[in-house]
């Protein structure tokens, strides 16, 4: 399959990493940074094109993996006919490609996706299109990429997207939280990994509700005073632990 590249920011350069990966050729490359462009377009052996009008409208597929924000100009700026256009975001229509192609849909890997990542690894993609069709050829391409392929239409991914949030980003923060206060406390994060880790596998075979533990969940109010006057000089680890504990004891 020959893909045409629009965007070369996080996501587009790691799809484009994998694409090359799974035997797919990558024909051109633009993005609104020229100098990520040109760098994407020699990584992959790609034409690193300077303009998106000269964009060539021969391509199998049309991955624009552009921020959200920018989606709806840049579709502005294309026009392909029949062929297959997919962007790569969660929370954003599919219908926002619908002047583009009369073949349009989405392919939203759901990660944290870096540059730095030499390929996606175990990950969950999202896939929809305008027609049954259309759907099935981007699932069909998806799964080369992963043996998790979810079908979902635009309400649902939105849901995904803010759930990703939620379960990814969110705790996320409170590890950039809890590695600041051991920075600052002389502590060893990576004390830390196995208890993190042992909770993301077990509530892989328990509901989450079973596997809940700690002083909050005891009612331990006595421990949970403790922990605040630790935290007395870190206000926003400190807000956060208030609530969350509040909430958790709330059921």
């Amino acid at each position: 399959m020959d893909v045409t590249i629009i965007g070369a920011g996080n996501v587009g350069t790691v799809l484009g990493r994998q694409f090359v990966r799974s035997g797919h050729r990558i024909g051109q490359v633009w993005s609104r940074n020229s100098a990520h462009a040109a760098g994407l377009a020699a990584e992959l052996g790609a034409e690193n094109v300077e303009s998106i009008a000269l964009l060539d409208k021969n391509a199998d597929l049309y991955l624009v993996a552009v921020t959200d924000d920018a989606l709806a100009d840049v579709a502005s700026q294309l026009s392909l006919g029949s062929n297959l256009v997919v962007h790569t975001a969660g929370s954003v229509l599919k219908q926002v490609l619908q002047a583009t192609s009369s073949s349009y849909g989405v392919l939203w890997p759901m990660k944290m996706i870096r540059r730095n990542m030499k390929e996606l690894g175990p990950v969950t993609i999202v896939v929809d299109g305008n027609t049954p069709a259309v759907t099935d050829r981007i699932a069909a391409l998806a799964a080369g990429f992963s043996t998790t392929v979810t079908r979902a239409d635009d309400d649902l991914r939105l849901k995904l997207h803010m759930l990703a949030a939620v379960t990814s980003n969110f705790p996320n923060h409170l590890y950039r939280l809890a590695a600041d206060y051991c920075e600052q406390e002389k502590i060893d994060f990576s004390l830390l990994y196995p208890i993190i880790e042992d909770t993301a596998t077990r509530i892989r075979s328990a509901h989450p509700a079973t596997v809940q533990a700690g002083p909050a969940y005891r009612r331990d109010l006595q421990t949970l005073e403790k922990h605040e006057q630790l935290l007395r000089q870190y206000p926003k680890l400190a807000e956060l632990y208030e609530v969350i504990s509040r909430n958790i004891m709330q059921g």
